[in-house]
């Protein structure tokens, strides 16, 4: 896994059913390509940009679509079409 996720309550998402955020770096002229993929999962997850000027990025994935988002953002980066730099939990 690339990253670590927590609800805000900083409870694991797998158990309250509730959303799961993931936070880390991507180089900044990745951010708006990944953000248009993800986006494209309707209602799966959605994405913000935390900081523009380190690609620092958060995700937030809904309810039972973890394992389809984790595992998009890992073939992203496999294939080199996104380079991780920097995982953040919150």
């Amino acid at each position: 896994m690339i990253f670590s996720e927590q609800n805000s309550n900083g409870v694991s998402p797998l158990t309250t059913g509730q959303t799961s955020k993931c936070r880390f770096s991507i180089n900044r002229e990745e951010i708006c390509y990944l953000q248009w993929v993800i986006e494209a999962y309707d209602g799966m997850a959605s994405m913000r940009t935390v900081n523009p000027k380190t690609g620092e990025i958060e995700i937030s994935i809904a309810p039972g679509c973890r394992e389809e988002i984790l595992s998009l953002i890992n073939h992203l980066k496999e294939e080199g079409i996104i380079h991780v730099r920097d995982k953040k939990a919150d």
